[in-house]
């Protein structure tokens, strides 16, 4: 450890996870609050997709390390099933998904719910998809955008704001 300290690096990648019909949230018929409120369940494992996508990302990571001339080189693709134990950057998003149509999606484009339109839910749970990069700024731009819609059309003029 000492010898290799300063001479040591790790390379990673991240790559997206698409929406699947497989992979969602629900209420647990098992497990409770301490009120007796259901918790949350997540019901998600890697699609095919992710995993070959993982195995070619980071193969393609390892040809760039590799070009470095290290002593050693251990690349360790994604595989198996979904772990939410060991850390791995997963940025989880989704959940309560923004979009046109409330048939569809919990807010509209304003992070507005639909039919409670005095609750907004401002957080990467808008992402209809896992894009695979720190959702940080975007998350960022959508609460500037909720202030600023809530700011010029919801105070003046209380209710669902479809249009503006």
């Amino acid at each position: 450890m000492v010898k290799n300290y300063l001479s040591t690096m790790s390379i990673g990648c991240e790559a997206s996870s698409y929406t699947q019909r497989t992979n969602y949230l629900s209420l647990d018929p098992n497990y409770k609050d301490p009120h007796g409120r259901p918790l949350l369940r997540i019901t998600f494992d890697f699609p095919e997709n992710d995993l070959r996508m993982a195995q070619y990302c980071t193969g393609k990571v390892a040809e760039i390390a590799k070009s470095m001339n290290p002593r050693q080189l251990v690349a360790k693709p994604t595989s198996g099933h979904w772990n939410s134990v060991p850390y791995q950057s997963s940025h989880v998003c989704g959940g309560f998904v923004m979009g046109a149509d409330p048939s569809n999606s919990s807010v509209n484009k304003h992070l507005q719910v639909w039919d409670v339109p005095n609750l907004f839910v401002v957080g990467a749970s808008a992402f209809p998809q896992n894009p695979g990069y720190n959702p940080t700024g975007t998350v960022g731009a959508l609460a500037y955008k909720a202030a600023h819609d809530i700011r010029a059309y919801y105070l003046k003029r209380p209710g669902e704001m479809i249009t503006a």
